[in-house]
């Protein structure tokens, strides 16, 4: 019993980890997310002997044993469509992501040119005061 609440509370003390990363990651606005941020800030705690490994080696024995949970899903899935791992598969992805290329792309083109607009525009009007 008493090992289980140690590994709860490593696994609530990698949480906070994750739940700082996520706050600088909101606060700072940046574009990476909170709990890779959080990870890190883990790491150099554990590089600078700021937090002991056996700190949280228990609870993230624990978590890491339970991820594969999260990808029996994904890989049945997978399994249901076994053309998806052969070249039909690979024409699939290519089509994809050009897709979302072609859709970032594009949207970043008008989103450009709006802004461009918008800004002749605000020019224009100041001028004619």
């Amino acid at each position: 019993m008493k090992s289980w609440l140690s590994a709860m509370l490593q696994i609530l003390l990698l949480f906070v980890f994750a739940w700082v990363g996520k706050w600088l990651s909101a606060t700072l606005q940046l574009h990476i997310p909170g709990s890779l941020i959080g990870m890190a800030l883990l790491f150099i705690c554990l590089q600078l002997g700021w937090i002991r490994l056996h700190w949280v080696e228990a609870g993230a024995a624990l978590v890491f044993s339970q991820m594969i949970l999260f990808f029996v899903p994904a890989i049945a899935g997978i399994m249901q469509y076994p053309w998806l791992l052969g070249i039909k598969g690979l024409l699939v992805l290519i089509v994809v992501v050009s897709g979302a290329a072609l859709v970032m792309i594009s949207t970043g083109v008008v989103a450009e040119r709006v802004f461009k607009l918008g800004e002749v525009k605000r020019r224009d009007s100041v001028e004619n005061m």
